[in-house]
């Protein structure tokens, strides 16, 4: 079956081989309009230097993201177990230094956020292995593990919690779907789809009832266990969210007093 385009590529049979010169095609054309392989913006694919990371379509939200592995060329990269089911990735440093807001580096952290597929392709000579299409399930500081998705069965991978482990040296995703389901559905069902710090109401912006909710002390920091309220989460806009986990990783302000320097920050408050 040709590969005209990415979602063509996320039918393709498990183990079956494609040749790099379709694969290549399917890259460099897809930005190329008027070419058979351009769909529109939504799904063109974009490169890293390194050529091992393909996005596919614009940030935040991806149509999907490729990644090319070649054995032996990341030590610790490679399966976790003999049923092929669980990818060890390492995420993209310069210098041997991960920056986390790498565009190569963010299709991977965002993965759990916005449930786009990861398509893993394994170097085979002239061909890739087709792997299978795979999601995020954990995120280390220089790592990221993937896991195969049953497509058959797909489940919905929910809006991700990190926590941070002291020193800001790894931190490892945590689905809401795990953690306080029921005290985020609450949330979500009481009509509010207002940002509590820059006040961006996705209802009324977008005409779409999104939010997000955000824990303001890392789950990391409370016992097993450990009931939560409504008041112990915070609703919040994708682009603040992301800021406070920017200032947790590089501080250890409380969540109050980072909420007061991004309202600050974007002219709404007046630090004390």
């Amino acid at each position: 079956m040709k590969k005209d385009n990415f979602l063509d590529l996320l039918e393709a049979d498990l183990g079956v081989l494609i040749p790099k010169r379709e694969i290549f095609d399917l890259i460099r054309l897809s930005k190329v309009e008027g070419s058979d392989h351009w769909y529109g913006k939504e799904l063109l694919i974009a490169n890293t230097p390194q050529q091992g990371i393909n996005w596919v379509g614009e940030f935040p939200v991806l149509a999907g993201v490729i990644l090319k592995v070649r054995p032996g060329s990341y030590s610790g990269d490679g399966w976790m177990g003999a049923d092929n089911k669980r990818y060890r990735y390492s995420l993209k440093a310069r210098k041997g230094i991960v920056s986390l807001t790498e565009k190569a580096n963010r299709s991977l952290i965002n993965q759990p956020q916005y449930s786009y597929p990861v398509v893993l392709l394994s170097d085979r000579k002239a061909f890739w292995r087709f792997e299978g299409v795979f999601e995020v399930s954990e995120i280390g500081s220089d790592s990221v593990e993937l896991i195969r998705k049953d497509l058959k069965g797909d489940k919905v991978i929910e809006k991700y919690e990190p926590d941070f482990v002291e020193g800001g040296k790894k931190y490892v995703t945590h689905l809401v779907s795990e953690r306080s389901k029921e005290v985020v559905s609450f949330l979500k069902s009481n009509g509010r789809f207002e940002c509590e710090i820059c006040k961006l109401d996705f209802r009324v912006k977008y005409n779409v009832e999104y939010i997000e909710a955000h824990h303001k002390v890392a789950v990391s920091t409370l016992p097993s266990g450990t009931k939560v309220t409504a008041n112990d989460f915070a609703l919040l806009c994708s682009n603040c969210h992301s800021v406070v986990h920017v200032h947790m990783r590089n501080s250890s302000d409380t969540y109050r007093e980072i909420k007061r320097k991004i309202k600050h920050a974007i002219g709404g408050d007046t630090p004390k």
